[in-house]
């Protein structure tokens, strides 16, 4: 179903921002190759805060549950490490990432993610029109149940990882895509609803198509980058989309996958908290 694997992530949090102080009490990682969740990441974490009395009531997670729990410092890294170089997704996603690069910054670390897919604007997209899109009323109107509490983060992960298998599901029926890749997903999230439709069935009629590879000279010491959110990449060559001969960079990660963006998008300028930095920065020899 799914071409490359998909990490579902749900945090459960003493507040809405970090910027305001707001710490995370529990995290979920699911896992999701092909058209199942295969491996799970799950954690309460002590991040030595005080519980509010109403998130105790929303959630269920107790000051002694968190006092109990292991810390960040051991917490973060571990997800980080579980998160890999995969897409990252989430119900809402805006609001976990926030809280990841926020804890990750606390410890000097970064996740390697690549790209993110939230499944709010996903389902706003793909099935416009519902009454709601919060998670339990979605999850309710497209017949997907809980198997556990809301609020708690394993139980949230695994309902917004059905609900992005559901989406796969629909798209595959209504246009024929039995593979799907992560950056589809991503795509649709920019796109406005109406505009979706079109810009799918374009997806499903294009033909299947894999990079040439246009070899150039190599070297003893390839070029290396870093991403703007801290992961460190080696380029392997450039290549040509035998499609349209839209150039395109081919690169390995530090755990030897080999990925590929377009040179434009690898070498475009983004915003950062206000910052405008290159995707990938060059390392010096």
């Amino acid at each position: 179903m799914f071409e490359k694997p998909i990490v579902m992530i749900d945090f459960e949090t003493t507040g809405m921002s970090p910027d305001q102080g707001d710490r995370v009490t529990e995290v979920a990682a699911l896992r999701i190759v092909g058209g199942e969740v295969v491996d799970r990441f799950v954690s309460l974490i002590n991040c030595n805060v005080r519980i509010p009395s109403f998130i105790t009531q929303l959630t269920g997670i107790t000051q002694t549950m968190v006092n109990r729990a292991p810390s960040s410092t051991e917490v973060i890294p571990e997800l980080l490490t579980f998160i890999g170089n995969d897409t990252l997704a989430a119900h809402n996603a805006s609001f976990d990432e926030k809280f990841l690069q926020a804890e990750s910054q606390r410890l000097g670390l970064w996740s390697n993610h690549d790209g993110l897919i939230c499944s709010v604007k996903l389902s706003r997209r793909v099935f416009p029109g519902l009454s709601s899109y919060s998670l339990g009323r979605l999850a309710s109107s497209l017949g997907i149940r809980f198997n556990g509490n809301a609020h708690r983060a394993e139980a949230d992960a695994e309902v917004a990882s059905a609900l992005l298998l559901h989406v796969a599901a629909h798209l595959g029926e209504r246009y024929g895509m039995r593979s799907i890749a992560p950056g589809l997903l991503q795509q649709i999230n920019k796109l406005t609803a109406a505009k979706v439709p079109a810009y799918l069935e374009k997806q499903a009629a294009a033909p299947v198509v894999k990079p040439v590879v246009v070899k150039k000279k190599t070297s003893a010491n390839p070029q290396r980058y870093r991403h703007y959110k801290g992961g460190i990449y080696e380029l392997v060559c450039e290549a040509t989309q035998e499609s349209d001969l839209t150039p395109v960079i081919v690169y390995r990660s530090h755990n030897g996958s080999i990925w590929t963006r377009s040179k434009e998008v690898f070498f475009e300028m983004v915003e950062v908290n206000g910052v405008i930095v290159q995707r990938f920065t060059p390392l010096a020899e």
